[in-house]
């Protein structure tokens, strides 16, 4: 599912491909991506369907690494692309373009993104993001 996220991120132009994208690893070096899975119960709702199957749900982290300090002009641009990624996902949710993952009903942002931490001259930023899919039950 990860490897679908991250590609998702790609093909639509959300993270540029020349910046590295990791996976539960966010390096010192600005301007750096990861995305970090949020343990939580997967499990919207337990046999739903007739068959037993039921919405499940993927929560992550998008953190980045960027360039930060006194600097107002970087710092707001930092801000204003998290808000044009809340945005982006929005729309692409409404256009149902989504990441290549069976069952996939949404993706969505559950915050604005903030920082988590800063240095003398970069920032942490995260965003929460969660992907709603149906679960189909396989049969025994």
């Amino acid at each position: 599912m990860i490897e679908n996220i991250r590609q998702y991120f790609i093909d639509n132009n959300i993270i540029d491909e020349e910046c590295r994208i990791n996976v539960d690893f966010l390096g010192e070096n600005p301007t750096e991506f990861a995305i970090l899975p949020i343990p939580i119960d997967p499990k919207i709702s337990e046999g739903q369907y007739i068959d037993g199957s039921g919405e499940r749900q993927y929560q992550f982290q998008l953190l980045s690494c960027n360039d930060y300090g006194a600097d107002v002009m970087q710092n707001m641009a930092n801000s204003s692309y998290y808000e044009q990624l809340y945005n982006t996902i929005e729309k692409l949710n409404k256009k149902r373009i989504l990441p290549k993952i069976e069952g996939i009903q949404s993706i969505e942002c559950l915050n604005n993104g903030a920082i988590l931490d800063v240095t003398t001259n970069t920032a942490r930023y995260s965003i929460q993001m969660k992907i709603t899919y149906l679960k189909i039950k396989n049969p025994m």
